[in-house]
Parts: C-alpha cells; structure tokens; sequence
C-alpha cells in the first residue's frame, strides 16, 4: 500500500531522457515506484493531461526582501519551483548599516524595479549581520526551499560607509573586515557571494551600485574568504554582460587560478 499515487503523468524527469507516461509512487515522503504501478495508495492523483518533473531550483531570484513579507513565493511557486536562492547581482540587505538603509533600499528598487515603499515597510529591518538576517528567514515558514549568497553591495557599505557609495578603493582594514563577515555569514548558513560589475546597474536615485569598481584584489581576497569554509559558489556579473554577450574578462588567466584556490 503506497501512501500516494500519481498516474498517468507525462513525466520528464530531468535526465534527458525522452518524456514518458508512467504512474508515480510515494511512500514515506520519497518516490517508490516509476512505471505501471499496480498497487493500491491511499490517495490517487489523475495526472493525465499533466507534465510530472522533479522540482525546479530557481538560482537567481531577488526575493532578499519578499523572503521577509510572502510565504508562498509566487509566482515561483506556481510555476514549480521548490527552491529558490536569492543574493545574486551583488546587491541585499545584509549586514546592515541602519544609517545607510534607504541606500539599500535605492539601490534594490533601481536594479530590480521593486517599489521602494514596499522594501522599506514590508521588512522589519531588526537584523545586522548577515546570521541574523538568516534567523529571520529561518524563523518563517515556506511553501518551498529557500538559501541565500552574501553580497557584495551591503557588505561593502557595512564596512565602508559613504567611501562604499563613492566608489574609494578599500584598505587592507577594510579588506579584513568585510572578510571576517563572510566567513561568520557563510558559517551561518549563505551558500555563496555574489558580486557585480555591470555598469548598468542603478540605483532609482541613479547611483551606481557599490563594489562595481571594486579592484581585482578585494574580489580575490573575498573570494579566499569564502572559500576557507570549504564550500560556496562565488558569482559575478562581469562589465559588458549584456544578453548574454560579454566584453570584458575579469583579470587574467592568473587571477582566476587565484580565484579558484
């Protein structure tokens, strides 16, 4: 007796393969059977007519802050995905400065066309490092899976202040600061950082986003910071990726080996 029955679905499942008609079987919470499952179940769904696929994993949404206001997550949700990871393009929420909160808010409305307004009261904006911000998303309750990479714009401004929205080079202090901060966040729970330099990227007051000329230097030394906790994917958005075309590398051949170590 399987706990659940789904029958007759056109199941793509994700390796490759041709789609195929097949029952689905589940018991104890994990697929049991794929094929013409003959067993009873405690509950029959009728797929007929519908596509059958593992979950999608959403790895680039900007749900810093409706993370914090919407359980569902739609219209990820309705859309089948059962993950979704925010922190991408370089710009958050965390750690943060409550002096330099509407920044943030600018720049996240500019970037991503999310109303200000309703950044600004549908957060409780009550964490500063970024495991508190982690706790708070912890402390909700989700239709599907959820994580989250640093990133770079609210970490530089923790560290920096105004010198991080003017665009100064970062001092070795400096460096050493924001690296600290990656290490406790990624021991707290990110799953990476995320960096940009596309230079069309604007806040709504028409700010560019802070880190956009961040020397190769502070990008590989947050790097190495990330990656002493073993794990972690570290992205960037590279100058000139447009469509899909890129202009522009990110340093030489040397400095990706850094990266990689």
């Amino acid at each position: 007796m399987y706990d659940k029955i789904i029958r007759g679905g056109t199941v793509i499942d994700g390796t490759g393969g041709a789609s195929r008609t097949a029952d689905i079987a589940i018991k104890d919470g994990k697929i049991a059977e794929v094929g013409k499952v003959t067993a009873p179940a405690r509950e029959t769904i009728d797929a007929d007519g519908a596509i059958v696929t593992p979950g999608f994993i959403d790895v680039h949404t900007h749900y810093d802050g409706q993370f914090l206001w919407d359980d569902k997550l739609d219209p990820s949700f309705s859309h089948g995905v059962t993950m979704a990871i925010a922190g991408n393009c370089g710009v958050g929420f965390a750690p943060l400065r409550p002096e330099y909160r509407q920044e943030l808010i600018e720049l996240m409305e500019g970037v991503e066309d999310i109303p200000g307004i309703v950044l600004d009261t549908g957060m409780p904006w009550d964490w500063r490092s970024f495991g508190e911000y982690l706790d708070r998303l912890g402390a909700r309750h989700y239709a599907m899976d959820i994580a989250s990479q640093m990133t770079h714009s609210p970490l530089r401004v923790a560290v920096m202040g105004e010198r991080a929205i003017n665009h100064e080079s970062a001092t070795a202090e400096d460096l050493a600061a924001m690296s600290q901060h990656i290490r406790e966040g990624m021991k707290a729970g990110a799953i990476g950082f995320s960096c940009a330099r596309i230079e069309e990227h604007w806040s709504s007051k028409g700010a560019q986003v802070p880190g956009t000329y961040a020397a190769d230097d502070e990008l590989i030394a947050l790097a190495a910071a990330m990656g002493e906790g073993g794990h972690g994917t570290f992205q960037i958005v590279p100058r000139g990726a447009i469509g899909g075309m890129v202009s522009e590398q990110i340093g030489r051949a040397a400095r990706h080996e850094e990266l990689d170590r």
